[in-house]
């Protein structure tokens, strides 16, 4: 990304979901934009975590995370906030979330002097975010992802947080088209304030496969948990095991449902089909990809989906639920839909891709996500609104904006 022809950015990412030394994983969405804008814009950034120390840790479900962590050789400061299982007393979060974040988010006001702010997510990030971004004098960016929106309407005092954030934002930014009309619905975002600007993906580490795609095997990535619909997708293997003798699936990823799902396998009598590798480092999850002939992505609600650019990018054919953002990404050239929590239409979908395994061609998978997903082209979408909002400027994208393939909008000022 040439910049020579403007004058410096400097700005702060504050998001819950980033990578830190226990959690290598997590919120790399955000660490890609981040990375994407990096030639732009001087970066500085606060990542909240749940406070469990080193003992605890041992114990609970939640990892013990150092104070200061580098990624990309940024420093990321990591200040611990108390919360409670379960979501007892969810309300008061974000109020404990911007305590506890307080001294790092002066000090780095005071050292960088940021002329804007990204949030990410609703809550608690995006509320917590609000109030020290207001405290110092900062218009901030608050980004959609989807499960920040949905998880959070089911009561009335959790939906209360989420609309001031939205309403004072300088800019909203979702994920998808889908998302961006249930922002505005269901909270009153302001449509002239609200962009679909989609996520981007480690170009660097999920490069086209060499190997000729068969109809073998396929290949699904998601944490185990309920809402990503990995039960649904062994019930539509199983419907599909008795006229596809060799197919296989590998599931990968960790969470409580892993139990269920073997055991699920085990009942509907393909367990000897179905292979769990478990959490796979980047290197690992790449050569999933490019080994696999199909990628499956059978959630029951995905804000935008992330895996779907990894396989893309990595010459694999997909397969998704219609559950939101998936609807913009895959069209006829790049897989098949189906209808979420629908075994029987994902085994259709499954099986018609399959069928035509041979007309996808790896090559032009990978160059299509890339040049609509690349790092570059995300990255100088995002740099064009933070110049706005730094410059007190309204978002020059505005929902509706449509694409000339007639799929859901991943333009605006851009796109998850």
């Amino acid at each position: 990304m040439d910049d020579r022809d403007h004058g410096p950015l400097v700005g702060l990412t504050y998001s819950k979901q980033f990578p830190n030394p226990a959690e290598s994983a997590r919120g790399l969405f955000v660490a890609e934009e981040v990375r994407a804008t990096a030639d732009a814009v001087s970066w500085s950034v606060i990542a909240p975590v749940p406070r469990t120390s080193r003992l605890l840790a041992r114990f609970l479900p939640r990892p013990f995370v150092p104070s200061h962590s580098a990624f990309d050789g940024l420093e990321v400061r990591h200040p611990a906030y108390h919360v409670l299982p379960r979501r007892l007393r969810y309300t008061h979060v974000a109020r404990s979330m911007a305590a506890a974040s307080e001294s790092d988010f002066a000090a780095v006001v005071a050292r960088e002097r940021p002329s804007f702010v990204h949030v990410h997510t609703l809550y608690p990030a995006g509320a917590a975010g609000r109030m020290l971004a207001q405290r110092h004098g900062l218009p901030y960016i608050v980004t959609v992802h989807g499960s920040d929106l949905y998880s959070n309407l089911t009561r009335a005092a959790w939906k209360a947080e989420l609309e001031p954030v939205v309403r004072d934002a300088a800019a909203v930014v979702c994920v998808s088209e889908p998302l961006a009309r249930d922002t505005v619905a269901l909270l009153g975002a302001d449509p002239a304030r609200t962009l679909v600007i989609p996520n981007t993906f480690d170009a660097a580490s999920f490069t086209v496969r060499e190997t000729p795609l068969s109809a073998d095997t396929l290949l699904s990535v998601g944490r185990l948990v309920d809402v990503k619909g990995h039960r649904v997708l062994i019930e539509a293997l199983a419907l599909l095991a008795p006229n596809q003798p060799d197919l296989r699936l590998r599931v990968v990823g960790e969470g409580p449902e892993r139990g269920s799902l073997e055991a699920l396998a085990a009942g509907l009598g393909v367990a000897d089909r179905v292979t769990f590798p478990g959490a796979l480092d980047r290197e690992a999850l790449a050569a999933e990809y490019r080994s696999a002939d199909l990628f499956v992505l059978p959630s029951l609600r995905e804000g935008f989906g992330v895996v779907l650019l990894e396989s893309l990018a990595s010459g694999t054919p997909v397969v998704a639920t219609a559950s939101g953002g998936p609807q913009g990404i895959v069209g006829p050239a790049e897989g098949e839909l189906a209808e979420p929590g629908d075994a029987e239409s994902l085994a259709s979908a499954i099986g018609r891709a399959l069928d035509r395994i041979g007309s996808f061609d790896p090559a032009a998978l990978s160059l299509g996500v890339h040049e609509r997903y690349g790092p570059a082209v995300v990255g100088q979408r995002l740099v064009a609104l933070y110049r706005e909002v730094a410059a007190g400027q309204c978002p020059s994208g505005v929902l509706g904006m449509a694409e000339t393939d007639g799929r859901s909008p991943q333009g605006g000022a851009g796109d998850e």
